[in-house]
């Protein structure tokens, strides 16, 4: 099996595990009705996803050299980076409630970009900052999707 197909495999089943899981989604009594809900951008990105893998997974693979085992495709790759970063999106999810999606957001950006090697603080901070920001504010003053805080600013007496 190619590599891109190893990684196509994988990412047909973590969005098929993530359109399940979307349906799961508490909605209030008002948003039944409503066209854009929480559990809208998750089905879309599920179903993108799935559709993406299932074209890689169907289009042909050009391989020379003959078929080649999942150890030696997968053989090189940067799995240090990789779980490091899969880390890094589990303390994101954990923290997100207490530091609020700004605080979270510029911070595992910041810390994503270190472990991809970026070191150039200047670039770093002028890139997540604003792009979070322009996230935040796409999310809840465009589609009026509201964003809780966070935890800290109610235990700090901020909010």
């Amino acid at each position: 099996m190619a590599r891109e197909k190893v990684g196509a495999l994988i990412m047909l089943l973590f969005s098929v595990a993530y359109g399940v899981l979307s349906t799961q989604i508490p909605l209030s009594f008002l948003s039944h009705q409503e066209t854009f809900t929480a559990r809208t951008m998750p089905y879309a990105l599920s179903v993108l996803g799935a559709f993406l893998s299932l074209a890689i997974l169907i289009s042909p693979t050009v391989d020379s050299s003959g078929k080649h085992s999942l150890a030696e495709e997968t053989k090189g790759m940067d799995w240090s980076t990789a779980i490091l970063l899969v880390v890094v999106m589990l303390v994101f999810g954990l923290t997100m409630k207490w530091f609020g999606f700004i605080l979270a957001s510029i911070f595992f950006l910041l810390v994503g970009f270190w472990i991809l090697g970026e070191r150039r603080k200047k670039r770093m901070l002028l890139t997540a900052i604003p792009l979070v920001l322009i996230l935040w504010c796409i999310m809840s003053l465009l589609l009026g999707v509201y964003i809780a805080p966070g935890e800290i600013f109610y235990q700090l007496g901020i909010l």
